[in-house]
């Protein structure tokens, strides 16, 4: 996500914490479903993101929360920004939600699942840094954390959740080169701040933040 998105979110976020227009209602959701839109998802920096999910209410207190987001690379349509190509992911979330008067707590759980082709980079294999113009890498990621949140009904039957989650994540990559580099030096006129996470084979853990909305479309009457 860009920095424009990510300012207007947090703008977003502040007012609707701060307003109390916005305040959340007591929600009274009772053996419920709600159907889940993350609209944020399209603004993935790698690649566009479709995803959704379902929220059911066992009772106004308790929730579990489910989605699935995939991009275009899953079926077949090509996919992928800047060095990355040939990119497929998919991800999932769950979710258990405990509801307060004035917002909601929980515990999340996350996997995420990329494949693609990376050119013009390089890894660090036992100290020694390899370039290439391709390389397939395999991309795993396993988290979870604690989350905060209110959701605000917009009108009689759509709700605006916001949220914000601390946590951490574990990280697991495989590199298989497919083509290197002739030349095997950092001459390539570039000065890399992003794909380091790409740069390196095996596992690592890093903290897990999150802040985003979703839309949530109630499928029944309101209590």
């Amino acid at each position: 996500m860009k920095l424009k998105p990510q300012l207007l979110l947090v703008i977003f976020l502040v007012a609707t914490w701060q307003s109390k227009t916005f305040g959340q209602q007591v929600l009274d959701l009772d053996k419920t479903l709600l159907v889940k839109i993350s609209p944020l998802s399209f603004m993935e920096p790698e690649t566009i993101v479709i995803q959704g999910g379902l929220e059911y209410f066992f009772n106004p207190k308790i929730s579990i929360q489910t989605e699935l987001g995939i991009n275009g690379g899953i079926i077949g349509i090509p996919a992928g920004r800047g060095k990355n190509e040939d990119f497929s992911l998919w991800r999932s979330k769950s979710e258990i939600k405990f509801h307060q008067k004035r917002f909601y707590w929980g515990f999340e759980f996350f996997y995420v699942d990329k494949d693609f082709v990376r050119t013009d980079d390089s890894y660090t294999p036992f100290k020694q840094e390899i370039w290439f113009d391709k390389a397939r890498i395999n991309f795993q990621v396993f988290g979870t954390g604690l989350k905060f949140g209110r959701q605000d009904w917009v009108s009689d039957n759509i709700l605006v959740d916001s949220f914000v989650g601390i946590g951490i994540r574990s990280r697991y990559r495989e590199i298989e080169v497919a083509e290197l580099a002739e030349n095997q030096g950092s001459d390539f006129g570039e000065i890399r701040f992003t794909g380091d996470r790409y740069r390196f084979e095996g596992w690592d853990s890093v903290p897990q933040f999150s802040l985003g909305i979703k839309v949530g479309i109630l499928t029944g009457n309101r209590n």
